[in-house]
């Protein structure tokens, strides 16, 4: 993924540029991507159960916790609190070990 967002950077980028943005570059109407999209990808994907595409965030947040990502940094890449990552992610995805003593 690293290598293809480098390779379709333009030459002046700032931190309101879209990474996709629609052929008119403003936002991608999402009813139109889940419809021609999403949809039509997942149901030509052999044992794939369909998930909102919404669900893809869920699934970010939770494989970053998974890999030790520090919650204040997942928080900050999805535009939440650390608050709202430990209440709605963090603890559903840990594991509590209890230590030998």
């Amino acid at each position: 993924m690293a290598t293809l967002l480098k390779s379709i950077k333009g030459n002046t980028v700032c931190a309101d540029a879209k990474v996709f943005p629609s052929p008119e570059g403003g936002w991608i109407d999402i009813h139109n991507l889940t419809n021609r999209g999403w949809k039509s990808i997942l149901t030509k994907l052999d044992g794939i159960e369909y998930r909102k595409l919404y669900q893809t965030r869920h699934t970010f947040i939770t494989l970053a916790l998974d890999n030790k990502m520090d919650v204040k940094d997942v928080a900050k890449l999805v535009g939440n609190s650390p608050e709202v990552i430990h209440r709605h992610y963090a603890g559903q995805s840990r594991k509590i070990v209890v230590p030998d003593f």
